[in-house]
């Protein structure tokens, strides 16, 4: 029982962390496992956090995960289909096992996302990295 209070902790801890990562960012995937009901759900509530709190242009694309199991399926593409199309996301269906399609989704997220403005931000159409800054690591669970 207290693996299991201690997960929650985990989760709910990640989760408050989640705008820190979509902050700035132009597109996010959001990932449910085909094979599991429950896991559609938790999408749209991602889903709901990002047009709550994320970028307002963010690309969202939507990926079903686990289509080399697709004969144990739970969610018909049909669904994720029309819940895509309902919120303006592209949608997928992928294996990370297999690297079905995953070249796939990111091709369509980059025909998404707007070209950079030249003169924004006075950069002349380039990106700066930079190597990011060690802060102390602390770890979930």
């Amino acid at each position: 029982m207290m693996a299991i209070r201690e997960l929650k902790v985990c989760l709910l801890g990640f989760h408050s962390l989640a705008p820190m990562y979509y902050r700035g960012s132009a597109a996010a995937v959001i990932v449910y496992d085909i094979t599991k009901q429950d896991s559609f759900y938790t999408l749209k509530k991602w889903v709901k956090e990002l047009k709550e709190h994320g970028p307002e242009n963010i690309v969202m694309a939507i990926a079903g995960n686990k289509c080399d199991l697709s004969d144990i399926r739970e969610v018909p593409l049909k669904d994720a289909k029309e819940y895509a199309e309902s919120i303006g996301a592209i949608v997928v269906e992928t294996s990370a096992k297999n690297a079905i399609n995953i070249e796939e989704l990111f091709q369509g997220i980059s025909r998404q996302i707007p070209p950079l403005d030249p003169h924004e931000n006075g950069n002349n159409g380039t990106i700066k990295v930079e190597k990011p800054t060690m802060q102390a690591s602390r770890r979930c669970c």
